[in-house]
């Protein structure tokens, strides 16, 4: 309730739907619309300090009880109109009241007098608040704190990366060396089958965490903060550490097992071979849920 006052204090109007709350956040209201069984409107207007104007324009009735000494505003007031009972044949009928009070009176004259005098139209020069570049920020932003919030699901990638590489290098640890061309199909083989189990993995993995974001998006998409475009780079930016550093340790575990060239040149092209394959599974996972 802190943080809608100090919305309301920067000047950007508040409507909030509220039930028998307490003396400070009632008080906390500057304006109340209190309604009946029905809908009908028993009272609309400035509360006042202390709920001032409340209490002295339902008091202003005879059949009001009126308020005791440190009583809840909001409870006595629902009190005194009789909600949520079902109500007497004989009680006092305050939406009646009301609609011949100088509180309706002047609500009615305001109304008209805005519909005559309608104020300037607002225009925006952009759809978003923000440009592209600061959404993209922001959003890269969060979403590195909650990858860092979730280490189980980075751990994870990382431990399979390290399982898979030893795993399958175990099969040719005692053969460095190919002696024939069944050697080689088997080596062959083993890349596609451990790109594949990692692929699979990253793609799995990433299903979840994306799930439970795509909802956040969708909210903020709703309120206008920014749009897919943005979250499309920020997870591209904050995915490619963790997509490069278990590509690296699949790579340091599996490379040299199966006794693949000791040449810097062919390492890293097979580091970026898997590299990419890691990413391609991972976005699609990505691209899944949506």
């Amino acid at each position: 309730m802190r943080s809608l006052r100090r919305i309301a204090d920067s000047g950007i109007a508040v409507v909030a739907t509220i039930h028998q709350p307490s003396v400070a956040i009632f008080n906390s209201f500057d304006s109340l619309l209190l309604l009946k069984r029905g809908g009908e409107t028993v009272f609309f207007g400035e509360l006042g300090d202390e709920s001032y104007n409340l209490i002295e324009y339902l008091e202003s009735y005879q059949s009001t009880t009126p308020i005791k000494k440190g009583e809840n505003p909001a409870t006595w007031m629902l009190t005194a109109i009789g909600a949520g009972s079902a109500g007497t044949a004989d009680q006092f009928d305050y939406a009646h009241a009301y609609k011949s009070s100088p509180l309706s009176i002047d609500c009615t004259k305001k109304i008209d007098s805005l519909n005559e005098t309608p104020g300037e139209v607002i225009t925006y020069p952009s759809k978003y608040a923000t440009c592209r570049r600061t959404q993209s920020k922001e959003v890269a932003r969060r979403l590195r704190l909650i990858y860092w919030r979730s280490p189980a699901y980075n751990r994870v990638r990382l431990l399979v990366s390290g399982i898979v590489a030893l795993l399958f290098g175990s099969v040719f640890a005692s053969q460095r060396v190919p002696q024939n061309e069944a050697d080689m199909n088997s080596r062959v083989t083993s890349i596609y089958i451990t790109a594949l189990f990692l692929g699979v993995n990253a793609m799995n993995t990433v299903l979840p965490v994306f799930e439970m974001e795509r909802n956040m998006f969708y909210r903020h998409k709703a309120s206008l903060m920014y749009d897919h475009k943005a979250t499309a780079r920020a997870f591209t930016l904050v995915e490619g550490p963790f997509i490069l550093l278990a590509a690296m340790v699949f790579n340091l575990l599996w490379y040299f097992t199966v006794g693949f060239a000791v040449d810097a040149g062919k390492f890293f092209l097979y580091y970026l071979f898997t590299v990419f394959g890691l990413a391609i599974f991972t976005f699609f996972g990505q691209e899944s849920p949506r």
